[in-house]
């Protein structure tokens, strides 16, 4: 386990950051943060590619080909990793995004290169949040990081990032990607309710999301369990620091969010996945039972969400995670992130 020791998030700072602006004029405050948003924006739209090697140009190059002929979803991963199969496991690509590091992803794997590579850019919505709240908070956790994407994009946006990821083999890649950034700390645990347990999990085969509870649905054949020990939100935030946290846990959300009380009271801001093919909302209906809890949508703007009936409108593709926002309505982070979106709007 890596940890950064540079950053201090105590109470204190936490202070300075939610006064820091107080000698300005509203106005002028304004005008800074629009300015940082669209500049930060900016950079993050400006990306190339490097490869590993003149072989892994050529087997990109044939998978974007192949990817244009994909009529179902499962093609895609098929097509990676026949091609993997043929060129060797090791082959990779390298994006580059603006001032982020770079990020690696196998050409042998179906997700990332579908998502990231072939329908580019990955998940613009949460990248708008995470420009909006640039500047606003010194903290950013990745709950759930995978491979480190949204760890490497967060980096030069927030003082410190948390990166925390179950699997041992896709912690592995995690570290692969972020262990050089001096203001990431890495952590292999399960987000959960309560630190200091064990769980075991399941790392699903052929499938991007790197592990799932055990207790949710048996192993299958090809599929491999592991034990890993637990960490709460709460025990990861420090005491008066509103954070932007990312949560991607694979059917531990309930527990995860119930791990994070003291942070969502001290003005966290949460995004998380509501599946599209979770009818019930069961995330979502689970925050709503707060009446301080505020959500909502950001995939076409930041748009309240007051019920379940309207967010089971909003997921349309069963196949598909849909990403929303969750505060208590009193969150000043909030407020910020909801300021950056009209800025965006404004600015057209």
């Amino acid at each position: 386990m890596r940890r950064c020791h540079v950053w201090n998030l105590g109470v204190e700072h936490a202070r300075r950051i939610k006064t820091r602006d107080t000698s300005a004029c509203g106005r002028c405050v304004s005008d800074w943060h629009r300015a940082r948003i669209l500049s930060t924006s900016a950079a993050m739209n400006e990306r190339h590619l490097t490869f590993s090697g003149p072989a892994a140009r050529l087997q990109y190059i044939l998978l974007m080909g192949l990817f244009r002929l994909a009529v179902t979803r499962g093609l895609y991963g098929r097509f990676a990793r026949g091609l993997g199969r043929v060129f060797g496991a090791e082959r990779a690509v390298f994006l580059h995004e603006g001032r982020a590091p770079p990020y690696r992803i196998a050409l042998n794997d179906g997700y990332w290169t579908r998502f990231a590579l072939y329908r580019a850019p990955y998940e613009p919505e949460v990248a708008r949040v995470l420009t909006a709240a640039s500047g606003a908070t010194p903290l950013f956790c990745d709950l759930g990081a995978n491979k480190g994407y949204w760890t490497t994009r967060a980096a030069p946006l927030f003082e410190q990032v948390i990166a925390v990821e179950a699997s041992a083999a896709t912690f592995a890649d995690l570290s692969g990607n972020a262990r050089d950034v001096p203001n990431v700390t890495l952590h292999r645990a399960a987000i959960h309710a309560r630190s200091g347990e064990e769980m075991r999990f399941v790392n699903t085969h052929l499938s991007h999301a790197s592990a799932r509870l055990e207790a949710d649905l048996p192993a299958g054949g090809q599929d491999r369990v592991e034990t890993v020990g637990t960490r709460a939100v709460d025990d990861l935030v420090p005491e008066g620091v509103a954070a932007l946290i990312k949560l991607d846990v694979e059917g531990a959300e309930i527990a995860a969010i119930e791990g994070a009380a003291r942070a969502l009271k001290d003005g966290a801001v949460l995004i998380y996945e509501d599946h599209g093919n979770d009818p019930a909302c069961t995330v979502s209906a689970h925050l709503l039972s707060d009446p301080d809890m505020r959500l909502y949508s950001i995939g076409t703007g930041l748009i309240p969400m007051p019920d379940v009936a309207t967010i089971r409108a909003c997921k349309t593709d069963a196949y598909k995670g849909y990403n929303f926002l969750a505060a208590r309505a009193d969150s000043e982070l909030m407020g910020r992130i909801m300021q950056g979106f009209a800025n965006w709007a404004r600015s057209g």
